[in-house]
């Protein structure tokens, strides 16, 4: 049906690769470029030995305009997917303005100077792409992506408005190694070390939309369950579960220490009575054992965006321990993420939005230790008569993502735990979704972080290459139905209460609805 250029073959972009080459009826023609050729002809073997045919491999130099410009006039695909660094969204998306290609990816622009992303510089070709006649897809990985289409099918089906929205990310996985990132060390560390931020509507007290005690999550199912039959693999599977109230737990249950972190302000308290209290959650704590990054701690700020205030934190500086459902109590803290950005702007009614990411202990130790003696800075330093940026040094030193693959075990979870309102009552729902490492790696040589990120851009594009997503798309077609169908398998067909099943060869991509009633016995 069309021909794609992927350009990027790291983690990811071997599971792109992979899954590209499993849907042929969508990619006829799949041409993977990277800077590192080696890489390419890797994936290109692997794809081959499972029997997925052939692909095509070339080099670029995704940083150089005109080399991704004469790539793509060379192949001149239908789109462009960009599974590259960060760091060079903007050249392959001014490639593809210049060549009238639509593009593709799974994370924002990153600053090479500044460990800071944003949008801006990329919502800025909006009114070029749409002139030019293409379609850009920003955020189709996981988080942000799938995290989206989560919030967006639960904003069309279960609310009237969101209030709050948490995004919980956890990794249960092992890898063996005492430290090493689950993706690019240099973006990993760059994202973790930086300032948290969170954001809030002006004026908003959370005790006014939804109770500061709001339900615990009931580990049993009721008849509101989905079918659950297309779990045809047990390597993954993603939930919808809603709670509701449990006003007579224990107040001590959300964590009695609050005032024990200097760090977060009685302001941040004032706007946000539930992080003083949340019994959604098993645990709230503020101890220092989660250690802040003192280099990080300075320039902390309140700014206004979209009616609303983003407020800084430390890094590090705010944790909650959460009873993952599958996978179990895991330490989460809040970071800065960039879909955060996005649902601001889209989700009706939103006056609250977080994002957390679970630590282990290891994991925190060796950063603060890389952090004290320097090794997290991404300016030049002399060394030996030249320059050298310590956190790229680290970089070449850590075990490189993909070969984590073959020596992982253990789950993904990742979910959207929301409140709102439907039809004047209060209601809380958590989506979220399971990924098993060792089903990953036996499907296409990967695992799961890399996995979850890749199936939902392969995803994305096909729904590109179909007409269904862009420009060309039907008029009324939902694209959050469509990936719902295909990927993260949440959404419910509009004539039955079956799910589309147009999409089983994805099943590491399931998920399911639960429903569960009130906790306040537990």
């Amino acid at each position: 049906m069309a021909c794609v250029l992927q350009i990027g073959a790291g983690g990811v972009g071997g599971v792109v690769a992979h899954k590209m080459a499993m849907n042929r009826e969508s990619f006829t023609r799949i041409i993977l470029a990277s800077r590192t050729l080696s890489k390419c002809q890797a994936i290109a073997d692997s794809i081959r030995e499972k029997g997925l045919g052939e692909i095509e491999i070339d080099s670029v130099d995704a940083d150089s305009v005109e080399s991704v410009v004469a790539l793509i006039e060379k192949y001149r695909p239908k789109l462009v997917v960009n599974v590259a660094l960060p760091y060079q969204d903007l050249s392959i998306m001014e490639a593809c303005l210049r060549t009238k290609t639509h593009y593709l990816d799974t994370a924002n622009y990153e600053h090479p100077d500044s460990a800071h992303f944003e949008y801006k510089e990329q919502w800025a070709y909006d009114t070029r792409y749409k002139q030019a006649g293409i379609f850009a897809l920003l955020g189709s990985g996981f988080d942000p992506g799938v995290t989206n289409v989560f919030c967006a099918y639960a904003q069309k089906h279960y609310f009237d408005e969101i209030y709050s929205i948490d995004i919980l990310d956890c990794n249960a996985g092992d890898h063996g190694y005492a430290f090493a990132t689950n993706f690019n060390p240099e973006i990993n560390l760059r994202e973790v070390s930086s300032k948290a931020r969170y954001w809030v509507k002006d004026g908003h007290s959370a005790c006014t939309a939804i109770s500061a005690e709001s339900a615990k999550i009931a580990q049993s199912l009721t008849s509101s369950k989905l079918n659950r039959d297309f779990l045809d693999n047990p390597q993954t599977s993603s939930t919808i579960l809603e709670c509701q109230d449990s006003s007579n737990m224990e107040s001590q249950k959300a964590g009695s220490n609050t005032e024990s972190n200097s760090l977060v302000s009685q302001a941040d308290l004032a706007l946000n009575p539930d992080l003083k209290q949340d019994t959604i959650y098993r645990k709230f704590e503020r101890e220092e054992k989660h250690f802040t990054l003192d280099s990080n701690t300075q320039g902390l700020k309140v700014e206004s965006y979209f009616n609303g205030q983003w407020r800084d934190i430390a890094p590090l500086a705010l944790m909650k321990e959460w009873d993952y459902p599958e996978v179990g109590v895991k330490n989460s803290y809040l970071l800065y993420h960039e879909e955060l950005e996005s649902l601001i702007r889209n989700i009706k009614g939103l006056r609250k939005i977080r994002f957390f990411m679970t630590f282990g202990e290891s994991y925190l130790t060796h950063m603060k230790c890389l952090e004290n003696i320097g090794f997290l800075r991404i300016d030049e330093v002399a060394h030996k008569g030249g320059k050298i940026v310590p956190i790229e040094v680290l970089k070449t030193l850590l075990p490189d993502p993909a070969s984590l693959a073959s020596r992982t075990k253990g789950q993904t979870h990742i979910g959207c735990y929301m409140k709102g309102v439907k039809d004047g009552k209060e209601r809380t729902i958590y989506i979220y979704n399971i990924c098993d490492h060792e089903a990953c790696y036996k499907e296409v040589n990967a695992q799961g972080v890399s996995y979850t990120t890749g199936v939902p851009a392969m995803i994305g594009a096909k729904l590109i290459c179909e007409d269904k997503w862009g420009l060309n798309a039907p008029k009324g077609h939902s694209a959050c139905t469509a990936i719902s169908a295909e990927s993260a398998k949440i959404a419910q067909s509009l004539t039955s209460s079956k799910l589309n099943r147009d999409f089983l060869d994805n099943p590491q991509t399931s998920s399911t609805i639960l429903e569960c009633q009130d906790s306040s016995n537990m």
